[in-house]
């Protein structure tokens, strides 16, 4: 072979050897950059973050327009940004009549009189349901509307087993030794519910389902199933949030229940290791509930502000700000404390979760338009 030849033959593989190291390195840095897709969002629950409005017992502060006007949005800036888009209004018991809407707590059984008191507060003029439209009105007439409705979920006070005396329905006295009497009274209360509403007519919200108010599902089974098929047949939800190890609490979607929130219960006991949030997240995850965010007047004490921060920190390790429906137990005012106080510690754990809230609201916007 001539020196010609060589040299051609050698120019052409250097060619060659070039092109394919630019396809190569070309095809690895078109590799390396991969669209970013976000973690789908595991829950049709159209509610991303549900606050407990604890309404109704003598014990309790009105919730005013002055009142619920922190849990609605907050002024960053001089825009408006939206905070909860759901609203549970429930109560457990009522400390000055000494009445309970579900056992546990060694008081008199609530009767159908207590239960209409609840309905009465609930749609009182100018507080709870209507101070929360106000507020909203006063936004609009701002041009500041949510793209959605707030959602109102409101709590059936539980029909305890074995009391009879909780009242009469068209002339028959219910015994709640009978589910079917059990059920009986949870469709009065509803139905009550609904025809209030809808007198309301209000604009700004809609009704979104009811909640089983009782923590623990093992006495209330076949209730709990014959209440969620009446409102299935009203095309309403029915929302419950177990504490941690209730029974039942792995299984909710057999139980009846449609969205389904875990307790942590971490808040509360400062024996209880860091582990059972990571654990409450675990559980959420592998049977598809919601979780809980849990604090109240004691984020004031450094011991509780921890772990205020704590349940921020787990439930961002394990994607519950991103992936599931959270719901706020706040102690019935420690919310709006925080977020009217002058306290540069409070203010800063105020902003903490408001920047959160407001962010998976935004997510949430996004995810109603598809």
């Amino acid at each position: 072979m001539n020196l010609k030849i060589i040299v051609n033959v050698l120019g052409l593989s250097i060619v060659l050897l070039f092109s394919c190291c630019t396809i190569s390195c070309s095809q690895s840095k078109s590799d390396d950059v991969k669209p970013i897709i976000p973690p789908k969002y595991e829950s049709t629950n159209p509610i991303s973050d549900l606050v407990l409005i604890y309404d109704g017992g003598g014990q309790r502060l009105p919730w005013t327009t002055t009142r619920i006007r922190p849990y609605v949005y907050r002024e960053n800036n001089g825009k408006t940004e939206w905070l909860f888009d759901g609203y549970l209004f429930l109560e457990i018991f009522d400390s000055v009549t000494d009445y309970e809407y579900y056992p546990g707590f060694n008081r008199k059984e609530a009767g159908k009189e207590q239960w209409q008191s609840l309905i009465d507060t609930y749609f009182s003029s100018q507080r709870s349901f209507d101070a929360l439209e106000t507020v909203l009105e006063e936004r609009a007439q701002k041009g500041n509307v949510p793209d959605r409705k707030r959602k109102v979920v409101v709590s059936i006070p539980t029909p305890i087993n074995g009391f009879t005396e909780w009242g009469s329905i068209d002339g028959k006295a219910l015994d709640f030794n009978n589910v079917n009497d059990q059920v009986r009274a949870e469709q009065w209360f509803i139905d009550e519910v609904l025809k209030r509403w809808q007198e309301k007519n209000y604009k700004h919200l809609a009704l979104a389902g009811f909640y089983w108010v009782d923590e623990n599902s093992n006495n209330y089974t076949n209730a709990i199933a014959l209440t969620k098929n009446y409102l299935a047949s009203k095309g309403f939800k029915l929302h419950w949030i177990p504490y941690w190890n209730a029974i039942g609490g792995d299984k909710w979607n057999t139980l009846g229940f449609d969205y389904a929130y875990l307790q942590p219960n971490y808040f509360f006991t400062l024996s209880i290791p860091y582990q059972r949030l990571p654990d409450a997240c675990n559980f959420a995850s592998i049977h598809n509930m919601g979780l809980e965010m849990e604090f109240d007047g004691r984020v004031t004490q450094s011991s509780y502000r921890e772990r205020f921060y704590s349940y921020i920190q787990a439930f961002s390790n394990s994607k519950v700000w991103d992936l599931k429906p959270v719901a706020y137990y706040e102690g019935g005012g420690a919310w709006y404390t925080m977020a009217t106080s002058s306290d540069v510690e409070l203010q800063k754990m105020y902003k903490k979760l408001a920047d959160i809230i407001v962010d998976r609201q935004k997510r949430a916007d996004e995810r109603s338009k598809k």
